[in-house]
């Protein structure tokens, strides 16, 4: 699996959840940070600006927000801190960044992720932070889909 893969995965908190009475949570897979930041500029963006009806000078301001607060704070996890208050009510990214940071790092959704991980995959003796190993990364993609599912997070 490549490890240049970013995730961008949110929650949809808005009218659709409370029309439904369940998460929809979306988990968008891009090829590099280069394309996350991206993703994250426009296509998540213009998600926004249609959940909060926005016309195109409140999404263009928008825009222009997003790039700056992605400019001053170019560590993902602190981004999404900004962009989360920003977009309250609306969508919440529970992950935004690198496979490989799933894998290993020791925040909260990446330990959350994993400890489902070790629960279906492992062999039951495993601690549920441990690192998975890049060769087993598929599965660990596969497991994200079910853990957003099951709205462990």
């Amino acid at each position: 699996m490549d490890d240049q893969l970013w995730a961008l995965c949110f929650l949809d908190e808005g009218v659709a959840l409370s029309l439904i009475s369940r998460k929809e949570t979306r988990c968008q897979w891009l090829g590099g940070e280069e394309q996350a930041y991206h993703y994250l500029l426009h296509d998540y963006l213009q998600h926004l600006a249609e959940l909060g009806e926005l016309d195109e000078e409140q999404t263009l301001a928008a825009r222009a927000r997003f790039e700056l607060l992605a400019e001053q704070y170019p560590d993902p996890e602190t981004l999404v801190e900004y962009l989360n208050d920003l977009t309250a009510g609306l969508t919440r990214i529970v992950w935004f960044g690198p496979l490989r940071a799933l894998a290993e790092d020791y925040g909260d959704f990446p330990l959350a992720l994993r400890a489902h991980y070790w629960d279906d995959y492992g062999e039951g003796d495993e601690d549920p932070a441990t690192p998975v190993p890049e060769a087993d990364w598929p599965w660990l993609v596969e497991s994200l889909d079910e853990f957003l599912l099951g709205g462990d997070y």
